[in-house]
Parts: structure tokens; sequence; C-alpha cells
């Protein structure tokens, strides 16, 4: 494939991996403490869609960003070094977590929340874990981890 579309490619990967979900749990928290309700249900039905886009959009990322660095004969440079650290250690163990979580065991608990069934205590911590702590550590993690990602990838330049 051509660099440059793989290049678009990567570059709309980032925006439907950070946009959607950001802006889906943004308006999920505005109905999380509401009474279930139709509208309630569609829009949590409507995160964890997005929840899926963000992490088909993340594979489309983690593809083309490989396949760039292929063609760019890149692996051997400091700044692609350091781009995949902060990419393995940072990113992909917070999106396995998030698939863990937000396309299994939260949406699962979630649809049976929104159904009007009972949820045992297991669910109520997946449901609390996920949209509470977890989800605070990757607001705090993924934007300053993206940043560095961004900074590497257009300067070309290693952080030391």
């Amino acid at each position: 494939m051509d660099y440059t579309l793989l290049k678009v490619a990567h570059i709309g990967a980032l925006i439907l991996w950070l946009g959607p979900a950001l802006g889906a749990w943004i308006a999920y928290k505005t109905i999380d403490k509401e009474p279930v309700s139709s509208v309630t249900q569609r829009l949590n039905a409507v995160f964890y869609a997005m929840v899926t886009l963000e992490h088909l959009a993340f594979a489309v990322l983690i593809t083309s960003g490989l396949a760039m660095a292929m063609l760019g004969n890149w692996f051997d440079t400091q700044w692609l070094t350091q781009k995949l650290w902060l990419v393995l250690v940072i990113i992909i163990p917070l999106e396995i977590v998030d698939v863990v979580l937000g396309n299994w065991l939260a949406a699962k608990a979630a649809k049976k929340q929104y159904q009007g069934l009972p949820l045992n205590s297991s669910e109520q911590s997946i449901l609390l874990i996920y949209h509470g702590p977890f989800t605070k550590l990757a607001i705090a993690l993924i934007p300053l981890s993206v940043l560095l990602v961004m900074y590497l990838a257009v300067s070309k330049q290693a952080l030391y």
C-alpha cells in the first residue's frame, strides 16, 4: 500500500480511536445516575457501540503504524523504539483491559441492567471499576501517551 494512504488511514484511525469513545463516555456520564428508561437504554447501547468502534479503529491504527514503519525502514531508529515502548507498555495494556471490560464484562452487565434485571455483586463491581477507576486511569494516561507518541511520530526525534 502507498505510504500516503497508510498515513491517511493511520490518522483517521487515531481520530476514530479517541473521538467517538470519549464523546460517548461524556454522554454516558450524563445519564449514569438516571433511572433506567428507553433514552438511557439507547444511550448505553450507543456507548458500547462506540467502544467497539474504538477497538476496531485501534487495530487499524496499530496495523497502519507497523506498515508505515516497515515501509520507512524505521525499526532501528530511536524515536520509533521510544514510540513503540509507549504503545506496548501503556496503551496496549489499557486497550486489552478495555476490550475485556468494555466489550465483554461491562457490556454484558449493562445490557442486563438496562433490561431491568438485577445485577449480582460481581457485575456491579465490574461496572463500577470500568466506569470509575479504570476510565479515570485511561483518561489520565492515554492523552499524555498519545501526545508523546505524536511528538515522536511528527518530529522523528527521540525524547532523549
